[in-house]
Parts: C-alpha cells; sequence; structure tokens
C-alpha cells in the first residue's frame, strides 16, 4: 500500500495528465495555515463543488477529500487480496484532471483571507481567480459563498459541457461581376486599344443538414447545386501573328456554361486514425455574456462539365467556332459566423433563428445565409 500513496503524491505533484475522457475532469485542492483556517476547508470544497455540478452537470469532479476516501476504500481492498495493478488503476482515473482548482485560506488574528483559482492543466494557465478578505467568523463563512460563485463565475465563458443538436444552414450565392482591361497599344504605326471583358454569373445553392456532437465536431449530410455562364470578349489590335510577320485586330469570344450537383461532406481528415466529416460548429463564448457561432465545412467533391464554346474572326488565327467539354472539380465550402447572441456556457439551451445577406464588394458576390439551430447542454 505503501508503493500506491508514492505513486499518488507523484503524480498530483507532477501535473501529469493520465487520460482524456469525454466529459471534463476537475480536481479540487483545499489548503489552510492554521486550525481556525481549516475550518472553512470542507464548506468551501462543497460550496465550489456545488457551483461547478449546477453549471457544468457534465463535469466529473474529485479532490484531495474524495482520494483519501479512495486511498482508505484501497487499503481495505489490499487486506482483503487485491491487487495493486487495481489500486493504480482506481486512484490514476481519480487523479487525472482537465482543470485544476485550488481553494485556500488563510486566518490571521481576527482576519480571513478566501481564495480560489481554477487552472487549465494542459496549458497551465489560470483561467479564473476569485478573492475576498473580511472579519474572521459569520464574515468569513459568507466570503466562502461569494468567492465560490465568482470562481465558477469566471469559467462562463469556456465551453465545459458540449452543447450539442440540430444545425442547419442554407446558402444562396449569387455572383454577377463584369471584370474589364483597357489599354492603348501601338502597331502598324498607328494607336490601337487592348480591351478584354469577362462576365461572369453565377448561383449556387447549398443546404447543410448537421448535427453537433462534441467541441467542435459536427456530422451530417449536405445538397448543392451550382449554375455558371461567364463570356469572355477579347479584342487586341495588335495581336501578333503565330506567323510572326504582321500584327493586326482580332477578336476572341469564349462562352462557357457549367451546371452540376452534389451530395455529402468531405471525409479528407482523420481524428484518432478514422476518417470524419471536415464540419465543425464552434462556439465562441465572448466575456460579455455573449457567443458566436462559426460553422466550417466542405462538400465532396463532384465533376462538372464546362461547355466552352471558343470563336476567333481577324486579320490572321481565325478560328471558326469550336466547342469542347472541359471537366471541373467542384467543392463547396461552408465558412459562416453567426452572432453575436446572449448566452453562456452555464445555459442549458442555446437557440436561434437567423437570416443575414452578405455581399462581398471585391467579388460583387451576395449571399443570403439562413441559420437554425438547437443546441442542448450535454449532462
Amino acid at each position: 500500500m505503501r508503493k500506491v500513496i508514492s505513486i499518488v503524491f507523484l503524480l498530483l505533484f507532477s501535473g501529469t495528465i493520465l487520460t482524456k475522457a469525454a466529459n471534463k475532469k476537475f480536481f479540487i485542492t483545499t489548503s489552510g495555515n492554521n486550525k481556525e483556517a481549516g475550518a472553512y476547508l470542507p464548506y468551501f470544497e462543497s460550496r465550489v463543488f456545488n457551483e461547478l455540478k449546477k453549471n457544468f452537470p457534465c463535469a466529473e469532479i474529485n479532490s484531495l477529500s474524495s482520494v483519501a476516501s479512495l486511498l482508505d476504500f484501497e487499503r481495505q481492498k489490499q487486506l482483503l487480496g487485491a491487487g495493486d495493478d487495481e489500486a493504480l488503476n482506481n486512484i490514476a482515473q481519480s487523479i487525472g484532471c482537465d482543470y485544476l482548482v485550488c481553494l485556500k485560506v488563510n486566518v490571521y488574528g481576527g482576519t480571513a483571507v478566501i481564495d480560489a483559482f481554477c487552472a487549465d492543466s494542459r496549458k497551465a494557465k489560470v483561467i479564473s481567480r476569485a478573492a475576498s478578505s473580511v472579519p474572521h467568523g459569520d464574515a468569513g463563512v459568507d466570503a466562502v459563498i461569494k468567492v465560490a460563485q465568482e470562481v465558477v463565475d469566471g469559467l462562463k465563458n469556456i465551453e465545459i459541457c458540449a452543447f450539442v443538436g440540430p444545425v442547419s444552414i442554407t446558402i444562396n450565392s449569387d455572383l454577377d461581376s463584369t471584370h474589364v482591361e483597357d489599354y492603348g497599344v501601338y502597331c502598324n504605326e498607328s494607336d490601337q486599344r487592348y480591351h478584354k471583358e469577362t462576365v461572369i454569373k453565377n448561383h449556387t445553392f447549398s443546404d447543410w443538414k448537421l448535427q453537433r456532437k462534441g467541441i467542435p465536431w459536427t456530422d451530417g449530410t449536405m445538397t448543392f447545386y451550382t449554375d455558371e455562364l461567364s463570356k469572355t470578349i477579347e479584342e487586341d489590335g495588335c495581336h501578333k501573328c503565330k506567323s510572326g510577320k504582321r500584327e493586326g485586330g482580332l477578336v476572341t469570344t469564349i462562352t462557357s456554361s457549367m451546371k452540376a450537383k452534389g451530395i455529402g461532406i468531405s471525409h479528407d481528415s482523420f481524428r484518432e486514425g478514422k476518417s470524419q466529416d471536415d464540419t465543425r460548429i464552434e462556439l465562441n463564448f465572448l466575456e460579455n455574456g455573449q457567443y458566436l457561432v462559426v460553422a466550417k465545412g466542405t462538400s465532396q467533391a463532384v465533376t462538372g462539365e464546362d461547355k466552352v464554346l471558343t470563336q476567333a474572326e481577324g486579320t490572321c488565327d481565325n478560328q471558326p467556332r469550336e466547342t469542347k467539354i472541359v471537366p471541373r472539380d467542384i467543392r463547396i465550402p461552408l465558412r459562416v459566423i453567426f452572432g453575436p447572441y446572449s448566452g453562456k456556457t452555464s445555459d442549458k439551451f442555446l437557440q436561434e433563428k437567423d437570416t443575414k445577406v452578405v455581399k462581398d464588394p471585391s467579388t460583387n458576390e451576395k449571399q443570403t445565409i439562413t441559420i437554425d439551430f438547437n443546441l442542448q447542454q450535454k449532462d
């Protein structure tokens, strides 16, 4: 049993994270500078425990006192012949944590100093802290309640219990762009012009039916269709003939049209050795009690067919009307940000239905995007 105890303390103070559980793990430690301070600690620990469970019901919470009870339980099992391996496994599972909560009470004369902080064990960074200095006695008990609540409130911009549930997103995208190049050229002892105009008209619709299952892991399906028409007219007053003997005017017209449909979400990424949907829904909780919804994903690739018509007329290099079918790989991306909405990580539900219109001034593309989600905090 002495070997078991030695390993427990080594693990506690080395900060080693033993396992990665689906639910976030908290470990609570307590300390006090004398007997009077120690009298506060059991109540302080219970208040923090209850605040964590109330706000984050999925959390697994252990403490030094619970490990002490486990050690005593394992000692009894040792007396009955249980092996060390089983004891170590039970204790190791109780100690591995994502967040370390340290509670400290010091009593100096008639003053009680109540302090608490929570640290992210992986980042070794304090993420919430609260403290109070009050007269020893009833005021100290009230301070314990206040500090316990404040240190847990400081975690309300961190998604500890995953919000899960359906998320639907539709995107109607319309592109109507015109790009013009125009400048003077000189040949054959006279001024000419080069003028090129490209017009693209595209309509794309995508419908994403998603299910958020973790932080931020999401799966589901999507469907889309896209319809594109483009036309380019190039008027070159000083076109260099392929023969290299002269220059002259040439007008080239290229028209292309393409339609495509697709279904499914890309599985190009891997997680824990398995292919997964390249889709994620991130909930970014802000300090002001609001949050943003960030959705990312990519459709499965499909091969569309561009029907390209080319014709050229001029002083040389004439080309009769020619039609080619050119394959084109098409993927539809999902990159949207919605919010901010009112909500925090301790809420039990996050639900919104929203529509917004986004216009890209550089391309003149207009998108009408709707989102409808109903997420529930995981128990």
